[in-house]
């Protein structure tokens, strides 16, 4: 679902459209409609103080048979952005069609009738809401697609009973050992760590970026960098924020919080050191992560499977990841008083 619109020129060549498109920033790239032979693809993304979620596709396209009665211009200009685009998408989609329409005329037709623009809403978004929204709602979507594909067990088992035996539960639970599925399950788990390492990284790096405390400590901030990474900086490869957070490790709970109180002030374990309930134990969302960064340790570097992790037992590991971003996710909108949309 999205937004689609086609302005029909009342008088504009292919060429024209192009060097339009290409004066607005767009960027010729590949598409998986099957367009008309000559049609050109472009995107627009906006990537400035995370502007953009899904940014504008716009397609110069020779018209069919049965578009010709509308203008008559041989082509078209087609613009659409899916319905999760920013404020500042939808705009600029508008722009786009506004710019062509009074430099080429024409008709607008679309999913908001004739010579219509799309709907925009009152904008109360901020670089830190946009900035968090878009990296907490891409380890959502990946965790979620984890949950959707995760594989149920290879054996097929008796439940295990108050009434079974101990000697057919010990059975049972040696033969489930060797279910293949359980490696597959361990395999997973530093999978689930590098989204929580993943989303405090790249959490950090928005935050340092807009937060005042953190823009006033870079004057007096002294760090031995490669001059390489200088290099990288000055060609924009590389930001001051990510010089920044090269500093500290994320996989670290120790050091991670160590990067979001010096630069933040926030206590990331304070937050942390609630109680909830993760599969069948209820615990301390610390405690329960620094389990699983360890368990991801001895998995990588020690080879060391724990034949015991069932399904459910990895949903737990990613039930606790889910619960600790969504925690600090919830103090980061108290703190800077924004709204994070989460899904």
């Amino acid at each position: 679902m999205g937004r689609d619109l086609t302005l029909y020129p009342q008088k504009a060549s292919r060429s024209e459209l192009k060097d339009y498109l290409e004066s607005l920033g767009f960027v010729r790239c590949g598409h998986f409609w099957d367009w008309p032979k000559g049609t050109l693809n472009y995107s627009w993304f906006d990537s400035k103080d995370y502007r953009s979620i899904d940014g504008v596709s716009a397609d110069v396209y020779p018209i069919r048979d049965e578009e010709k009665l509308i203008t008559g211009n041989d082509w078209a200009l087609h613009v659409r952005n899916l319905v999760s685009a920013s404020w500042h998408d939808v705009s600029m989609l508008n722009e786009v069609l506004r710019g062509a329409r009074r430099r080429f005329g024409g008709t607008i037709k679309g999913d908001y009738g004739t010579n219509k623009y799309a709907t925009l809403w009152k904008d109360e978004s901020t670089p830190i809401s946009r900035g968090v929204t878009a990296v907490f709602q891409r380890v959502k979507q990946d965790m979620d697609a984890v949950r959707h594909a995760l594989p149920d067990a290879s054996f097929s088992s008796p439940a295990i009973t108050p009434s079974t035996s101990k000697k057919s539960r010990d059975f049972i639970e040696f033969a489930n050992r060797h279910d293949p599925s359980r490696v597959l399950y361990n395999g997973l788990v530093p999978f689930a760590v590098s989204m929580f390492e993943y989303f405090f990284s790249r959490l950090f790096r928005i935050l340092i970026t807009y937060d005042t405390f953190a823009i006033s400590k870079r004057s007096e901030y002294k760090l031995r960098v490669d001059f390489d990474i200088l290099l990288k900086v000055g060609k924009g490869e590389e930001s001051i924020e990510d010089v920044i957070a090269s500093a500290y490790t994320f996989q670290n709970l120790a050091q991670l919080n160590k990067a979001y109180i010096d630069w933040l002030k926030i206590d990331v374990r304070k937050i942390l050191f609630k109680k909830r309930r993760i599969g069948r134990k209820v615990s301390f969302l610390e405690n329960r992560i620094q389990e699983i960064i360890q368990y991801r340790h001895g998995v990588v570097h020690h080879f060391d499977l724990d034949r015991t992790l069932t399904q459910e037992g990895y949903l737990a590991i990613l039930d606790a990841v889910d619960a600790s971003i969504t925690e600090v996710v919830m103090h980061i909108q108290n703190k800077y008083k924004v709204k994070i949309e989460r899904y």
